[in-house]
């Protein structure tokens, strides 16, 4: 069976690189749009576009739905916090920056995880009383680090290095994404239904400048979890794994 993907926090069509390599493997893809001028339904082998009001937990439920109406089912979401991209759409400390910040970048996220969760322990629940064994589906996190102001105070020739450093809103931001994760993970990484991922990267790693080709990488690696004889416990759910691992099993977690 075919898997359906989606993909959240680098809209499209800025994010169209990285829902192009999760449908180079095969994958049904969902990928959210914040203009609904972008949002359409695909053709096979496309990427479907849905609209995301990250400012409403309606909004976050009907995104999921609409996973479900498309391809009948969810197995898989990534939840994407680009900080340099994050950093590029919010310069300047100004209070619309900061409000725009907490509902794009903090609050957005955390509506969404809440649906996501609950879509996928309705499926499992279904799936087992008509014993219909699944893999439990999986809930990625993706933290691909920017430089912050605070990283530059510290060795000033991280500025001539990085396109984008990121203020005080988007760093705090990108923290609360860090900490989100890492709790999520605790509470849920032991749970039947679910297997939550935590995955870094660092836009001086190679695999991570390319979008296409980090999705790539991500999907054979959530694609080795569910090789696995035994599912992911709680402590390596809550583990993050560097960009680049080759295989879930034990190694490459950062910490």
């Amino acid at each position: 069976m075919e898997k359906t993907i989606l993909i959240a926090g680098k809209d499209i069509p800025d994010g169209l690189d990285f829902a192009d390599g999760a449908l180079m493997t095969g994958r049904n893809v969902v990928a959210t749009v914040s203009d609904k001028a972008n949002a359409k339904q695909a053709a096979d082998g496309e990427t479907v576009t849905v609209l995301w009001n990250k400012t409403s937990p309606v909004s976050a439920r009907a995104l999921v739905l609409e996973c479900e109406n498309y391809f009948k089912h969810l197995d898989e979401a990534v939840l994407y916090f680009d900080e340099a991209y994050f950093a590029q759409k919010f310069e300047g400390i100004t209070l619309e920056n900061c409000t725009q910040v907490i509902d794009e970048a903090v609050v957005g996220f955390e509506y969404l995880t809440q649906e996501i969760l609950s879509r996928f322990e309705k499926r499992f629940a279904f799936e087992y009383v008509q014993d219909e064994k699944i893999k439990p589906a999986k809930l990625v996190f993706v933290l691909k680090g920017s430089p912050d102001e605070a990283d530059v105070l510290k060795n000033s020739a991280v500025r001539n290095s990085a396109a984008n450093i990121a203020g005080p809103f988007v760093a705090a931001a990108a923290a609360a994404f860090e900490a989100f994760a890492e709790n999520i993970a605790v509470v849920y990484g032991g749970r039947d239904y679910v297997s939550v991922v935590l995955v870094r990267g660092d836009a001086s790693v190679e695999l991570c400048k390319s979008d296409r080709n980090f999705t790539s990488w991500l999907c054979s690696y959530m694609d080795e979890v569910d090789n696995l004889k035994h599912k992911l416990n709680a402590k390596q759910c809550a583990s993050w794994v560097k960009a680049g691992t080759k295989s879930p099993g034990g190694f490459g977690f950062l910490k």
